[in-house]
């Protein structure tokens, strides 16, 4: 079973980054899509700038 140990909500409280077991994963309260973004913060942040999602999480930046 998976523990979460940590979440950051979008500012539109539509998506979450959660890490759990080590991995940045980018959660979608609507479609409930999940996606990885990588297993430190630095590769979730590229991550989220890559799928056009940086700016919608400003405690990334």
């Amino acid at each position: 079973m998976s523990d979460f140990t940590s979440f950051w909500y979008s500012d539109d409280m539509e998506e979450q980054v959660a890490v759990s077991d080590g991995e940045f994963l980018l959660l979608n309260t609507n479609t409930r899509k999940v996606e990885k973004l990588g297993s430190t913060f630095e590769e979730a942040k590229e991550s989220l700038k890559v799928l056009g999602k940086f700016e919608n999480f400003s405690d990334f930046q």
